[in-house]
């Protein structure tokens, strides 16, 4: 035996030629049943974590359900927000500037509901524009 077949991890296996029939020893048979065993003993030990575990995940998914339901609970009891925006409007649109670019915009706005053909796109431009400011 060589230093290179003690160093070698597949020492078990022979070296083949072409023309040689396939030979198996006897330690690659020993190797072969040990790698069967060690895989029998994993596949045991993950089926038998996957029984605890099957158990758990139901439970997980229980804590899970009852979570989420609280969290929708508290999402209805939350009352939306309000728009500040229509109240700064509604109150930009009194003051002495925009007052009246918001009477001018309405007087538009009564002319259209009468009948007219004009827009009333400039005066409600430059209303919002002021308010925009405010």
């Amino acid at each position: 035996m060589s230093l290179f077949d003690l160093i070698n991890p597949f020492s078990y296996i022979t070296p083949i030629h072409a023309d040689d029939e396939p030979v198996e020893s006897e330690s690659a048979a020993v190797v072969a049943s040990d790698v069967v065993e060690a895989e029998v003993e994993v596949i045991e030990s993950v089926e038998a974590s996957n029984a605890d575990s099957e158990s758990s995940d139901e439970e997980e998914e229980q804590e899970e359900e009852e979570e989420e339901e609280e969290e929708e609970e508290e999402e209805e009891e939350e009352e939306d927000p309000v728009d500040p925006k229509e109240a700064i409007v509604e109150a930009c649109s009194e003051t002495m500037s925009c007052k009246s670019l918001k009477h001018h915009y309405e007087e538009c706005a009564a002319r259209v509901e009468n009948g007219s053909q004009e827009s009333c796109a400039e005066e409600f431009l430059h209303f919002m524009h002021c308010v925009d400011h405010c």
